[in-house]
């Protein structure tokens, strides 16, 4: 059997999982990949400034170690635990999922993997907690998607439990933004009935500022957008224009603010000078 590097394998993993082929996966992982690496407290993978910060901002844990992206263990257990969640094996997910949480505990990967297992256990409390805590962290549509959708489900069977109707408008409100923020491609699963649908048919508008008056959330970190725009400009400052161009393209994707639109264009006409220099 070929030996290949932990590079290697995290790029065949990551590929793998991404074209969906499951069987292939499941075979490479359990030739290459080992479930029962011992996590050192302390060490840690960010796959960019804005991870790390957030990290910094909202864990405060020592950083005693920084892997390189090269060693990015984190993507590598979060994808061997959705392919272990794929074929339903929960406990071995379980301990990949917490691996790659460990390693990069912003990495929304890893949350949406635990909720998932958590859902299936109906564990809701530890279910609710990371799912308020992945809005922290996202900072693509999908996943902020992904979040509101998992709370939805989360108020939806409040409402089974308790048959309060508030918990339904809830989870119609949180399903209404997360096919807002969600592709076409990519819409919310939970159903509900027409009358319901009927019911709470709010503005996206209105529906953030009731969610807001709940105290909960209604779109994306404030703190997200506020770290993309100033390591942005200070990138653009520092003549890094393409590192600058990824982080106000974020929170352009999370705003649709002019502004930084504006900021966008005049980057993409320096790169553009650059080249034809």
């Amino acid at each position: 059997m070929e030996i290949k590097s932990i590079p290697e394998i995290i790029k065949e993993m990551d590929y793998l999982v991404k074209e969906e082929k499951y069987d292939e996966a499941y075979r490479f992982a359990k030739e290459n990949i080992n479930l029962n690496k011992e996590y050192v407290e302390g060490e840690y993978i960010f796959k960019n400034l804005l991870e790390e910060l957030l990290f910094q901002i909202t864990i405060k844990k020592e950083i005693k170690r920084k892997y390189p992206l090269m060693l990015d263990y984190s993507t590598l257990y979060s994808n061997y635990g959705n392919v272990l969640l794929h074929f339903n094996e929960y406990e071995n997910a379980l301990k990949s999922f917490k691996l790659s949480y460990n390693y990069n505990p912003i990495n929304v990967k890893a949350i949406f993997g635990l909720c998932e297992l958590y859902r299936i256990e109906k564990n809701w409390n530890e279910f609710y907690n990371l799912t308020i805590q992945s809005f922290k962290y996202d900072y693509y549509l999908e996943d902020l998607s992904k979040s509101f959708e998992n709370l939805s489900i989360y108020y939806l069977n409040e409402y089974h439990a308790s048959n309060d109707d508030e918990n339904l408008k809830l989870s119609v409100y949180l399903s209404r933004l997360a096919n807002y923020y969600g592709s076409n491609e990519n819409r919310t699963a939970i159903e509900f009935d027409d009358d319901a649908l009927s019911k709470y048919d709010q503005s996206i508008e209105e529906i953030k500022d009731y969610l807001k008056s709940k105290g909960l959330p209604y779109g994306p970190s404030i703190e997200v957008i506020t770290i993309c725009k100033n390591l942005g400009f200070q990138l653009d400052e520092d003549k890094k224009v393409v590192p600058a161009l990824f982080y106000f393209n974020i929170a352009y994707d999370l705003t649709k603010d002019p502004a930084i639109k504006d900021v966008i264009d005049d980057l993409d006409a320096k790169v553009e000078r650059k080249l034809n220099e």
